[in-house]
């Protein structure tokens, strides 16, 4: 068919007339695929136009941004980005990287073009060499979707209320032969299901499953034994997280205390004040 014709045609007559109640109504994952399909199978054949390349993908969102349609990243809530926060910064410079400067001549590496030689490390008879690994988690819940997609006039997509059933995902990664898979674990988080992931967790090592109960410690440690051997220490590094914060078995916390007599009772420590200079437990 003629360009000049087809270009005059989609600037004036084809997403006014034919394609404007398409465009309003396709669902979020077919846009612009879904239009561009539509325009090659049903809407040219309809008007008798032959189009042998077919519609190009940048067409399509041409048409689409034309219309109104923006392609967005759907938000429900604020965030904002604390790492360069005064205080995130001032930790950054000067304690993490002060820190990590001291552990550097003890760290494993290998020389360059040579992957399976270590290169010599300088440290003291009593200390052992460090291997830098690093522990992170995630979450996927049923209900997630993609993360942008085309919407009208500033509309958001309707979706499901709740993020359905989810997993939580804890892994370590060795700069030395990466993924430790026989550290990694999963936990089925709900109420309902195997509870969540919290500092309890995190600092016990454990980890808790209808079927099994096993130790964090249990997978980790031989994990990375097995993949080292013996004369290497694991040099773990975790983010700044709520998460990885507990408090002792026997903290002296009023919300592990019952209110009223009866029920099971806490184990707590003893507690004590000062008196005229002498600690009263």
């Amino acid at each position: 068919m003629d360009p000049k014709r087809l270009a005059q045609f989609t600037k004036e007559k084809l997403i006014p007339e034919e394609a404007n109640k398409y465009l309003h109504h396709i669902i979020d994952n077919e846009m612009p695929k879904g239009l561009k399909r539509y325009m090659e199978l049903e809407l040219f054949p309809r008007i008798q136009l032959k189009v042998v390349k077919g519609i190009s993908l940048r067409t399509a969102c041409r048409w689409l941004k034309k219309e109104g349609f923006k392609y967005t990243a759907h938000k429900k809530a604020l965030y904002y980005d604390g790492h360069e926060h005064a205080d995130a910064v001032a930790y950054r410079q000067d304690v993490f990287i002060l820190m990590m400067r001291q552990f550097k001549r003890r760290l494993v590496r290998y020389i360059i073009g040579n992957v399976e030689k270590e290169a010599d490390l300088t440290f003291l008879p009593v200390e052992t060499k460090l291997v830098l690994c690093a522990q992170d988690e995630m979450t996927a819940q049923a209900n997630d979707g993609k993360k942008m997609s085309w919407v009208w006039k500033g509309e958001q997509p309707l979706k499901k209320k709740g993020a359905g059933r989810g997993l939580h995902q804890s892994d370590f990664i060795c700069s030395t032969v990466g993924w430790l898979k026989d550290a990694s674990q999963t936990l089925e988080y709900g109420k309902n299901y195997d509870g969540y992931w919290n500092g309890e967790l995190f600092v016990k090592q454990d980890y808790y499953s209808r079927k099994f109960y096993i130790k964090l410690k249990e997978r980790f440690f031989p994990a990375f034994e097995k993949a080292h051997g013996p004369g290497y220490q694991a040099l773990v590094m975790v983010d700044n997280s709520q998460g990885h914060a507990a408090y002792a078995v026997d903290a002296l916390l009023t919300s592990r205390m019952n209110l009223r007599p009866g029920g099971k009772q806490a184990r707590l420590r003893d507690g004590w004040y000062m008196n005229n200079g002498y600690k009263v437990i």
